[in-house]
This record gives C-alpha cells, structure tokens and sequence, in this order.
C-alpha cells in the first residue's frame, strides 16, 4: 500500500514534536502493516516566494527520512485568512503533489487538519482522482465550525472525501451536527507508547530527576496557549496552596512542561500570585523525560477550554497518574471513572480546588489503569486505522 501524508502538523530537526502522533502512525503503518510513506508537509509562510530560504532551513529528523518527507512553503494570512488560506496552500501544494503523485503513484492520500490542510487536499486528490481520508485533530472541528467560511469549506472537503478518522466521538458528533455523512466517521483515538509510559515507582522517578523532595507535585504538559488556559491553573494552584495553608497541610508544587507565546504572561501571573517558587516551567521535554515527570508527579493537570482528546491524557493514563480536567470536548470519553480521573465544569474554581485535593489524596494508592495498554498502544491504533483505509479502498465505511 502506497500512502501520502499531507499535513502542517509533521516534526522537523528544529520541532521534533510537532505532529509527532502523526509521524509515530506513519512510522507504525510502514513498520507493521508494509505501507510504503512518503510525506508532503506544507509549511504556512506570510510569502511563499521568498520561501526557498525557509525550505533549506527545514530538516527532517533523522528517523523521519526514511519517509522521505517535502516541507513546502505555503501562503497563509493569519488571523483573517478563512476566505483564502486553503487556495493558497492549494496554489502552492499543486507541483510537489503532482510530483509526488506522477513518481510515487500513492493508494490513498491521508490528511491531518481540515482547515487548510485537508480543503487544499480535497481539491489535488479531486483533480487527480485518488482517494482521501481526512484526519480531525480537535481545534481544527471545535474551533473552526464557528466560523461559517471555514465550516461551509470543511463540509465540502468532507464531501469530496472517502472517510474521515475522528480522534474522540465528540469530533465526530460535530461534523455530522453541521452535515458530514455519518458512514463517513471512523472514531479512531492516538496511542501510546508502552515503552515509554508505564508507571514507575515514584521515588525512584523523582530521583532520576533530581528531586529531592516529597512535596506534592501537580503537573501540565501542553502548549502555552488561551485555549489550554493555564492562567486558571496557576490561579488554581495559588488558592490550592492558600487552602492547605489554612489547613496545616503540606503546599503543592506546579510544574508545567510545554512552550507557547503566553510563557512570559503566565511566570509574571506567577510573581503577582506570589506562587513564582512553586511554580516551575521546564520547556519542552522528550518523550522518556516526560513519563519521567509524570510518574514523579502527583496529578495530572488540564484546564482546557476545549479538546479533541488530547494524548497527554492517554500518556498519564498508561503512567497511572491521576487526572483532574475540565470537562470539554470528548474527554469524558476515555476518563470515565474515579479510578482515572475527575472531570469538573469548566471555570469552576471550587470544583476544581475539590478535585485537586481529592485527587491528591488518591495519588497515595496509585494503582494501574484500568484500560489494558493494549488498547492504548499506537500499533493498535495503527491497525485500526489500516482497516479503516481498506474499507475505503474496499469501497465500505461498515
């Protein structure tokens, strides 16, 4: 099977964790299931012209080229582009699709993101008369269908497809809400990887780190972003902390892994707090060093203000570290039990201090997820999504 991936959401040599679930799905199809991959990844530039220089900047990481990926300088107006950011990808994709398509001759082309990424596919695999199958992440359906322009064109960029893998069925609720075909929709969550995430005993997580310490320990991984809304958990964690005080019991330390443009708003939050002690940014981290955190941690912290269900989630799951979220998008899905996590209304603040010292108290008694790791791990994802492709081919969404 001949497949071509197309997706802004691909890591590079400066990223290497962007689009890192999709690159770990491709690197699992081609490992297990004998795809042969190569990858067109469209980087969004303010003047794609000029955007030779940015092309020679890009480098794939070494265990990428085997999927032999194309970064391409694509025109993208932020903030206002919804009438023309997909043609302007499309304008600009259209020689190294056809390239790709006249040397390469793929089965099925597969897009993550919708909104450009997936429209601007719609149209090449229309014109060149091969099948697609659209990849919804989260943002690009909860964030995207409120804008009438992006919608109108998602729907139709649907509609030209064969099928489309839904990352939680809350996405996949939403697009058939706005007219997507419900045959179309194939609920397929990300995975883990169980050699990677699996719980530790958390002393000797915390000495691998350099803790020295028991002081409880919440933690965030994520993008510093409005839409994570970490500014309700630093808040969180400042009231936490003055409750415990009250109470004679131990204060809490936050620790955020994660970059984004809000980093300098959020460690000024942190001095006007008066928390800038117990709060600890540690930038990006890689994967290993992650679960290390994680397994060293006490709970696991989302505040979002929307989801598909994001995979830090499933991470902590498979590491036995309890969650307390707010209750968007299709977490509830998978954190469907005390034993995993709670789930509070979004904004609220009590609820959510409750949650943390609930939680606090149940992380003394970690014990496995209940979901077996089988289910979580991106092989299984792998062969769903490998069925999902021959039933496209096939000619069947059943």
């Amino acid at each position: 099977m001949k497949l071509l991936f197309l997706s802004n959401l691909f890591p590079d040599a400066a990223q290497p964790v962007r689009g890192l679930d999709n690159a770990t799905l491709l690197h699992e199809l081609r490992s297990n299931f004998a795809y042969d991959v190569k990858v067109i990844s469209p980087c969004p530039v303010w003047f794609p012209k000029f955007g030779r220089g940015i092309r020679k900047l890009i480098s794939p990481r070494g265990r990428d080229e085997i999927l032999n990926p194309s970064f391409v300088p694509t025109g993208y107006i932020p903030r206002f582009g919804s009438r023309w950011n997909d043609h302007l990808m499309l304008k600009n994709l259209r020689p190294a699709f056809k390239k790709s398509t006249e040397e390469f001759r793929p089965d099925v082309v597969l897009a993550s993101w919708l909104f450009p990424d997936g429209c601007a596919a719609a149209r090449l695999c229309e014109s060149a008369d091969i099948p697609l199958i659209l990849i919804t992440q989260g943002s690009d359906t909860h964030q995207y269908l409120s804008d009438p322009i992006r919608r109108d064109k998602i729907v139709a960029a649907i509609a030209r497809s064969e099928g489309v893998i839904c990352r939680s069925a809350d996405l996949a609720k939403r697009l058939e809400a706005v007219g997507a075909p419900p045959e179309k929709l194939r609920v397929i969550y990300n995975g883990v990887n169980p050699d990677v995430f699996f719980p530790q005993d958390q002393a000797e997580a915390r000495r691998s780190l350099g803790l020295h310490t028991k002081i409880p320990s919440l933690l965030f991984v994520g993008n510093l972003l409005a839409v994570k809304n970490p500014v309700f958990l630093l808040r969180a964690h400042a009231a936490l902390n003055e409750r415990r005080s009250a109470a004679d019991k131990r204060r809490v330390m936050l620790r955020l892994i994660g970059e984004g443009p809000l980093e300098t708003a959020l460690r000024s939050e942190a001095v006007a707090l008066g928390t800038e002690s117990e709060v600890e940014f540690l930038g990006r981290r890689p994967p290993r060093e992650v679960a290390n955190w994680m397994n060293a941690s006490n709970v696991f912290c989302l505040t979002s203000e929307n989801e598909g269900f994001p995979n830090v989630l499933l991470e902590a799951m498979a590491c036995a570290l309890p969650i307390v979220s707010t209750d968007v998008g299709g977490i509830s899905e998978r954190v469907s039990a005390p034993s995993i996590g709670q789930l509070v209304r979004r904004g609220n603040l009590e609820g959510y201090l409750d949650a943390l010292e609930t939680a606090l108290e149940s992380a003394k008694t970690r014990q496995e997820p209940p979901a077996p790791r089988a289910a979580l791990s991106w092989t299984g994802v792998a062969a769903e999504c490998d069925r999902f492709i021959n039933d496209v081919r096939a000619g069947s969404h059943l």
